[in-house]
């Protein structure tokens, strides 16, 4: 049987238009991929970036975070150094000083400035452990440094070398030997601190009970000022 030319012409279309349409369905399920694959890019890239911004965000907080807590321990040390220095201003007509100063004031120092005052003896290594008593009972670190460098001879005294004991505790006049041992130094700068948190009160208040020697509080106050100068 012979196809007639319109015959022919017709199938011959019809077999363009269906290669078209497949070759078409074929180009747009290609650009369609394509572009799914763009909005799936787009999408990702927003959220690396939501995620950055967040962290940023995060970072920015905790910075503003440090920040009050830089400004308020310049605030507390240069309260301090005033006490220290004896120029601190009367409130209410009181004005305090290195022996009358609550216990229970932020001293506004960091461990690398008792390391500063230190060095070169053997409390060397103790800024940190002083620290972080301060902050776990709000006793004054400058108070506790103060205290065990009277008391050890700045770390030199037997007990300080043998026991760990900086601070003269369990030590008595008639039996020095009574001293208790400490596995470090750090365990005993916190057992003074928490010894002082549970009857607070000042260097004049506490030498009372602490020691027998009148000019306790004095020469701990003294101790005081020469940390506060070596540690500038």
């Amino acid at each position: 049987m012979k196809l007639r030319r319109w015959q022919f012409l017709l199938i011959s279309i019809l077999l363009m238009l269906i290669v078209l349409a497949l070759g078409t369905g074929r180009y747009f399920a290609l650009v369609r991929q394509e572009r799914l694959e763009e909005i799936r890019q787009i999408e990702e890239e927003n959220e690396r970036l939501i995620k950055k911004a967040r962290q940023a965000q995060e970072q920015i907080r905790i910075m503003d975070e440090r920040l009050v807590e830089l400004e308020e321990m310049l605030l507390n040390l240069q309260r301090t150094e005033q006490i220290v220095s004896g120029t601190l201003p009367s409130r209410g007509g009181r004005q305090y000083t290195v022996t009358t100063m609550p216990l229970l004031s932020p001293s506004g120092f960091s461990p690398a400035r008792f390391e500063r005052a230190f060095k070169g003896t053997p409390l060397a290594g103790i800024g940190e452990a002083l620290v972080q008593a301060e902050a776990e009972t709000g006793i004054n670190a400058l108070v506790l440094a103060a205290i065990a460098a009277h008391e050890s001879g700045w770390g030199r005294s037997r007990i300080a070398k043998e026991k760990n004991n900086l601070a003269g505790l369990g030590a008595y006049d008639h039996s020095p030997g009574s001293a208790i041992r400490f596995e470090n130094r750090e365990e005993c700068v916190m057992f003074l601190a928490e010894l002082l948190r549970d009857r607070p009160g000042s260097l004049e208040e506490i030498g009372g009970w602490y020691a027998s020697d009148p000019r306790w509080a004095a020469k701990a106050g003294r101790c005081m000022k020469i940390i506060a100068e070596a540690g500038q």
